[in-house]
């Protein structure tokens, strides 16, 4: 099984890369790069896994991702249909920190962005609307000339450091990459929570996804997202449950059903632990 940690293609005479991700839906994986990565979600809706954190993604999200911090941007599974004609678009800028560490971001006009760098390495973002300023400049970024395309990167982060909406989404940091074998079986038991999270999930199913025994399963899984993996599968399940709060008019003892929860009081309490809101506040919010 190939290891995930992530190439990025380099360019010839560039400092950074500027990337399109333009099909049916993202990158489905859950890896990490050396290099940081600012990314503009223009299309495209699903969960989202940062670190330890599980979120839902939409359209006008920007994300500021560190240095070899695990992530995926999952869709959601009508992407992955036959016949589906839901697509993605994303743009993204890839560079690393460490050339540019002595000369450019060395600078003492540039120092305001340490602390964003270092936010970065739990994971970062900002949700805007799609006529915000720094939507319209990250949009215009793939047909920029180069130097337009640094100058732009500049002043979205200079933005992103005053931003006081911006968002830390990872409690962990990861500075170093674990073992590659290590995130091929988090990577699995993430693609198989996303899955199956409306079925009946047992320790002993995810821990033979993981291929370990259980006790070894919750020592590595705790180590990897500072979680048990009982808090992971309710985030799991109530990210998607806030999705169908949103999307549909089911009633809620129905979707928390659909969303693997047999007992409507243990979907309640879950729900708010995780958001902080009943399911009704929730959508009262939402649908403001």
């Amino acid at each position: 099984m190939k290891p995930l940690l992530f190439r990025v293609p380099t360019v010839n005479d560039r400092s950074f890369r500027v990337q399109i991700d333009d099909g049916p839906h993202f990158y489905d994986r859950l890896h990490f790069h050396p290099e940081l990565q600012l990314t503009l979600i223009r299309e495209g809706v699903g969960t989202q896994v940062v670190g330890d954190r599980i979120e839902r993604f939409r359209p006008y999200d920007v994300l500021l991702l560190g240095a070899n911090l695990p992530h995926v941007l999952r869709n959601d599974p009508d992407y992955f249909m036959s016949g589906s004609t839901r697509r993605v678009l994303a743009h993204s800028v890839l560079f690393r920190f460490e050339p540019l560490e002595g000369s450019l971001f060395g600078m003492p006009e540039m120092a305001h962005l340490t602390q964003l760098f270092r936010e970065a390495r739990h994971g970062v973002r900002v949700r805007y609307g799609p006529d915000d300023p720094v939507v319209r400049q990250l949009e215009r970024l793939p047909s920029a000339r180069p130097f337009e395309q640094l100058m732009t990167l500049l002043t979205v982060l200079d933005h992103l450091s005053a931003e006081p909406q911006r968002e830390v989404l990872s409690i962990t940091a990861y500075e170093q990459p674990r073992r590659p074998d290590d995130h091929q079986r988090l990577d699995n038991v993430f693609t198989f929570l996303l899955k199956n999270y409306d079925q009946p999930i047992t320790l002993e199913d995810v821990a033979g996804v993981a291929h370990l025994t259980p006790s070894a399963f919750c020592r590595f899984f705790r180590l990897h997202t500072r979680k048990t993996f009982t808090q992971v599968l309710n985030e799991v399940r109530v990210e998607q449950a806030c999705r169908f709060l949103q999307e549909s008019t089911l009633p809620v003892g129905q979707i928390a059903f659909s969303c693997g929860y047999t007992n409507l009081s243990n979907f309640n309490r879950q729900f708010r632990t995780i958001t902080g809101l009943t399911p009704g506040r929730y959508m009262k919010t939402v649908n403001r």
